[in-house]
């Protein structure tokens, strides 16, 4: 479940970066290279999230209200560091979490 965590904070922060960073320069500045740059980045990023959730799905670590709450998250800008916080908690609560 941790690389599930750490690949919902990427897919965040790819979000981010193209909402707040790469389309602002393209629709202000004119300058689209970044969004050719950052999508498919967070692209990559929301698959390889998409991969995890239904792997930890298939597994049983999270039901299918929790796959489906992650899916949704995704889509919602700070959507993924609010969805790592409820894997943290729901990790703490199973005694899974280990200290790093």
């Amino acid at each position: 479940m941790i690389g599930l965590m750490r690949a919902a904070t990427f897919e965040a922060l790819t979000l981010l970066a193209l909402f707040c960073v790469a389309m602002p320069l393209k629709y202000l500045a004119g300058v689209p290279q970044f969004v050719s740059v950052m999508g498919p980045i967070h692209g990559c990023a929301f698959t390889i999230f998409l991969w995890f959730a239904i792997r930890s799905w298939a597994e049983g670590l999270i039901n299918w209200t929790g796959a489906a709450r992650l899916f949704v998250g995704a889509f919602i800008p700070f959507g993924g560091f609010i969805n790592e916080r409820w894997l943290r908690r729901k990790m703490k609560e199973n005694n899974v979490l280990r200290s790093h």
